[in-house]
């Protein structure tokens, strides 16, 4: 009669060691995967900057292309001045060539006439044009030069945002990797990147 309740009491004691243990393994497996909720908070994150640097990337890039046809543009507006200044200046050595005294004064070309001009007049002229479109010139090498400065500036930027969007979306991946092997070192791994990425996102707006 004595050994029924001593089994009884051992076959308790057996199944409470037995959901101990089970709730110690549970609380174990709950720590020890508590910490993969904050990838899903990091992913989040790092998605937002890469979304971000994406735009900036693309408006960085159409703004170099813009400021680089507007800068070929001036180029060619420069060179055609200068085309014009040559011939000018052709002309007016050709007069002076032949004999003609280069007119003193300040030299402005005359209201454009129907009849003949002598050959001062002419020379006079030939010489404001050519001073005009020295004068040209130089106004369009700086606007050129600004242009090719902005396009450049520009085209920096935009490697740097693309640079940080390619960070961002390795660390994005390595996140995803971290999260189905349960791995922290893959995790940590991907912190690292994305940090990477962010500094670059940042670095980015400090290049103007």
């Amino acid at each position: 009669m004595s050994e029924g309740p001593e089994m009884e009491t051992q076959e308790l004691r057996e199944a409470l060691k037995e959901l101990h243990e089970e709730h110690e393994e549970h609380e174990r497996d709950t720590k020890k995967s508590s910490w993969t909720r904050f990838i899903a908070l990091t992913t989040a994150l790092l998605a937002v900057f890469a979304a971000i640097g994406a735009l900036r990337s693309v408006f960085l890039f159409n703004e170099a292309m813009i400021a680089q046809l507007n800068a070929s543009d001036t180029w060619s507006e420069y060179q055609a001045s200068r085309e014009k200044s040559h011939l000018y200046a052709i002309q007016a050595y050709s007069l002076i060539d032949t004999g003609v005294a280069v007119p003193p004064g300040k030299q402005e070309a005359p209201a454009f006439a129907w009849k003949p001009l002598p050959p001062q007049e002419r020379l006079r002229q030939y010489i404001a044009q050519v001073n005009k479109e020295m004068l040209k010139q130089k106004s369009l090498t700086k606007q050129a030069q600004k242009d090719e400065s902005e396009s450049a500036r520009d085209m920096r930027e935009h490697h740097r945002f693309g640079d940080s969007v390619a960070l961002i979306q390795v660390a994005i991946a390595l996140s995803a990797i971290a999260m189905l092997s349960k791995s922290k070192p893959m995790w940590t791994l991907s912190l690292v990147s994305g940090a990477a990425g962010i500094i670059y996102f940042f670095s980015g707006f400090l290049l103007r």
